[in-house]
């Protein structure tokens, strides 16, 4: 199945984004993890098919007054195998 890293840069940062993004992941189909990146924004391993992935991305990028989005970028990914999709409480340097 297709896998895609994405990043997301904006105000997400301790905003509950990652949470909302594991819910709109579950209703899309999407199996992987998101996790803080540098400590100010989001990375995202997303692993489904490409209408999944699409759906998924249209949640990625709607803001709300508890986020905004400034910045979505989004890169084919060696695939991966996930079982569900994760909220990981750890900041990396964004090469994960």
């Amino acid at each position: 199945m297709p896998c895609y890293k994405i990043h997301i840069a904006g105000s997400v940062f301790k905003t509950g984004f990652r949470y909302y993004l594991k819910e709109k992941a579950v209703l899309s189909g999407i199996k992987g993890r998101v996790y803080y990146e540098n400590g100010e924004s989001v990375g995202i391993t997303a692993s489904g098919t490409e209408e999944e992935v699409k759906k998924f991305l249209d949640f990625c990028s709607i803001g709300n007054p508890f986020f905004r989005i400034n910045r979505l970028e989004v890169v084919e990914a060696p695939p991966e195998e996930f079982s569900s999709f994760e909220v990981e409480d750890i900041v990396t340097d964004g090469k994960k």
